[in-house]
């Protein structure tokens, strides 16, 4: 019996052993979904008439994730885009580099799951219970398993390069693009951003690039890693590679890294 009771003991101590040698920031292991879409992003996002719009049709989308919030540039969202467009996820978990990776395919269901607009920008997300939102975060564990699924990984997606203003439209949101040869026109501080330190609040730094007579506002959060790097000085000519947004009228680029601004 006292061999049995050892043998018992060491099998468990084993077994606690293995158990604590996966920490809590490991993502699940997981088998790439292979799963058709039925739509395009870009027939998702017209879904969106006006408002809060909930997809009540059986719509799947897929595509490859652009975005990366490992500089701390991205808080608790992502985007993907196909050959159509690109579209915000709205996820509320940090460390979100982790799960979905850039060069990614994501495949997501998105019935029941709500489109939403900010300052022009189409959003898929949750229903949102304060009405100054037209869509929240999808932020339990149990709608984003049954709406959103891991796809194979592959190379990152290739910018798309702007080299005239004419290609800086609505139709390229969301996506992963290059301003070539853009010049600093303006900027509101000499770094990137401002970090919080004691009383001081973090500041997004806003610097102004342009390529012929139209603008683009590189906007950065206080929070990301980068914020206290310097800023090229006005009038520097640079490629500048980030996901393009927009507030409103004011075209914006977000950086995923200042990997992403090559100065000439």
């Amino acid at each position: 019996m006292k061999r049995i009771y050892n043998t018992i003991l060491i099998a468990a101590l084993t077994l606690f052993s293995a158990s604590c040698t996966k920490t809590f920031d490991e993502p699940d292991e997981f088998v790439p979904v292979n799963m058709e879409p039925t739509h395009t992003i870009a027939q998702l996002k017209a879904m969106r008439i006006s408002g809060s719009t909930e997809v009540l049709e059986n719509v799947i989308v897929s595509g490859k994730v652009v975005s990366s919030d490992a500089e701390g540039n991205f808080y608790r969202t992502f985007f993907i885009q196909d050959e159509t467009g690109g579209i915000e996820i709205k996820i509320g978990k940090t460390n979100l580099q982790s799960y979905y990776k850039e060069g990614q395919t994501i495949v997501v269901k998105a019935r029941h799951l709500t489109l939403g607009s900010y300052g022009g920008m189409v959003s898929l997300g949750e229903r949102s219970l304060e009405t100054k939102y037209e869509n929240g975060y999808i932020d339990t564990d149990l709608r984003i398993n049954e709406t959103i699924f891991r796809g194979s990984l592959g190379p990152k997606v290739t910018p798309f390069e702007i080299t005239n203003q004419s290609q800086i439209t609505d139709s390229r949101l969301g996506t992963l693009v290059t301003l070539k040869n853009a010049k600093l026109i303006k900027r509101n501080m000499a770094t990137w951003a401002q970090k919080a330190s004691g009383t001081i609040d973090a500041v997004y730094g806003e610097h102004t690039f342009q390529i012929g007579t139209k603008n683009v506002l590189v906007r950065t959060s206080g929070y990301a890693k980068f914020a206290s790097e310097p800023a090229p000085s006005l009038n520097t000519v640079a490629d500048v590679t980030g996901i393009l947004t927009k507030y409103n009228t004011t075209y914006q680029l977000v950086l995923n890294s200042l990997d992403g601004v090559v100065v000439k």
